[in-house]
């Protein structure tokens, strides 16, 4: 019953639909941010700190996370395909990931992309 219990907060959160669903099913048991690295303090209750989502869009607020097929590699937005991430961690973990993308390694992407190796990473 972890995974009915998390989505039960994540309801009370106000978060959305999808990672609500992914806690029905199983795939998220515990309200906790799952980035590789939470940003959180601790004072606040590190990973386990949440704010309910509203207008003023808290650093804290859950977000959804496209995990293990990131969103800019083609990964939808299913159950299976989520963990919970604060908002913040999340912005910060995706700015991190697009750094690590180069104008040459941009160019080598692009260069496949024409060359019909759609899904292929060049590395």
């Amino acid at each position: 019953m972890r995974g009915a219990e998390a989505a039960r907060e994540l309801k009370e959160l106000r978060a959305k639909r999808i990672l609500i669903r992914a806690a029905e099913l199983g795939y998220i048991t515990e309200v906790r941010c799952g980035m590789p690295e939470c940003f959180c303090p601790e004072e606040l209750g590190g990973p386990r700190h949440f704010e309910p989502v509203s207008a003023e869009l808290s650093d804290w607020s859950p977000t959804h996370e496209y995990f293990p097929i990131p969103k800019r590699e083609g990964g939808k937005a299913t159950p299976d395909n989520t963990i919970l991430a604060h908002r913040l961690c999340n912005r910060i973990d995706y700015s991190k990931a697009v750094a690590e993308i180069t104008p040459e390694r941009s160019r080598e992407n692009q260069k496949s992309s024409r060359d019909g190796h759609r899904g292929e990473r060049v590395v």
